[in-house]
């Protein structure tokens, strides 16, 4: 079971143990999504994820999945919801 066509945008930090359980979960669910590391970006590709970040999640805290919507931390019942997964 798959997101069907929604959009997923995962901004996470490499360092980031709960950025790796939220990875571990979408994987398991065999989930598409485009995943960004944000510290790993050079400077100005950086600047403007972390913007990106702030545009969807105000804290600008990690991780942060958009899934036509925004989902932040490690919220099963919200990825669960937002992806239509059972």
């Amino acid at each position: 079971m798959g997101s069907g066509t929604k959009t997923v945008r995962f901004y996470a930090l490499s360092t980031c143990p709960v950025c790796k359980k939220v990875k571990l979960y979408l994987d398991g669910h065999a989930v598409s999504y485009a995943y960004v590391e944000v510290d790993r970006l050079e400077g100005g590709e950086q600047w403007l994820a972390s913007q990106e970040v702030r545009k969807h999640n105000p804290a600008g805290s990690y991780p942060t999945v958009v899934i036509e919507e925004v989902i932040t931390g490690h919220d099963e019942e919200g990825l669960k919801r937002a992806l239509g997964l059972a």
